[in-house]
């Protein structure tokens, strides 16, 4: 049920009635086509449409579609028939999908989202943004974000938030004006000054990393993986003697530190 009920509560926490008709897919795998092809007869029987069967590296995929109307349980049940149906065709049950039940259209607007949004305020608007954040749907989780600052809602941890996902979809220059804004909001933001570092490094933007880092580490002066990053960073830009104290300073904490004494190999050959 894990990954019905996290279906569900996605559709549910954009504002979508999971009571009504959607376009559901359904997907099965095997190594022999024409087992596929038996099973796609059996099941538009039962009133499914086959959408597509396409080769992925020797292996096939079946994608049917029905529209129907289901709950948590029924999916869970329908499921279990899927899975007992395609061992006796000697194929896989692979999952579902949910469509509007008219496929022109989307599932949920941007426009029809934003009205949704706009029934929350305060604290209500600020959880909504985080759980959609936890689920992964980062395009209205950033509309939700954006409009707590509009709001001028949890700033800080709304920038850290904005800042982490832009970051994550590639939007690097984005990403870090929102973790520089809830450091210049929250300067005793740790977890913000240490992403920045750590995108700073992961983008070969060593010199502000080393800087970043350094203000996680005023903050937390004894944390290995603030200190490691400074290190870490330092060798990257060349400062082969800082690197080597701060690799001193890790490794007086946690001598096991299995990156420091790598990087202190490093630095000694």
């Amino acid at each position: 049920m894990d990954g019905i009920n996290r279906i569900f509560k996605s559709l549910e926490i954009q504002g979508i009635n999971t009571q009504q008709t959607f376009l559901y897919g359904y997907f099965f795998n095997g190594k022999s086509k024409s087992t596929l092809e038996a099973l796609t007869e059996e099941l538009k029987k039962q009133g499914y449409f086959a959408v597509e069967m396409r080769n992925e590296n020797d292996f096939w995929v079946l994608h049917l579609e029905k529209t129907e109307q289901h709950t948590r349980e029924s999916l869970f049940a329908l499921k279990q028939n899927f899975s007992k149906l395609a061992r006796t065709f000697g194929v896989d049950y692979d999952g579902f999908d949910v469509g509007n039940s008219n496929p022109a259209t989307a599932l949920i607007s941007n426009a029809d989202f934003i009205s949704y949004m706009h029934t929350h305020q305060n604290e209500e608007l600020y959880q909504l943004g985080i759980q959609l954040y936890e689920l992964q749907i980062y395009d209205k989780a950033g509309l939700v974000f954006e409009e707590c600052l509009n709001k001028n809602i949890k700033p800080d941890i709304v920038s850290f938030k904005l800042g982490n996902m832009l970051s994550w979809q590639g939007d690097v220059e984005n990403g870090l004006h929102y973790l520089e804004q809830a450091v210049r909001i929250n300067p005793s933001y740790l977890n913000a000054w240490f992403n920045l570092g750590a995108i700073c490094y992961d983008n070969s933007l060593y010199e502000a990393s080393i800087e970043y880092y350094q203000q996680a580490d005023k903050i937390a002066p004894n944390d290995e993986d603030i200190i490691y990053g400074i290190a870490a960073s330092q060798y990257a830009a060349e400062q082969y003697e800082k690197s080597l104290e701060n690799c001193r300073r890790i490794l007086a904490i946690n001598e096991k530190h299995e990156n420091a004494k790598y990087l202190l190999k490093l630095l000694k050959d």
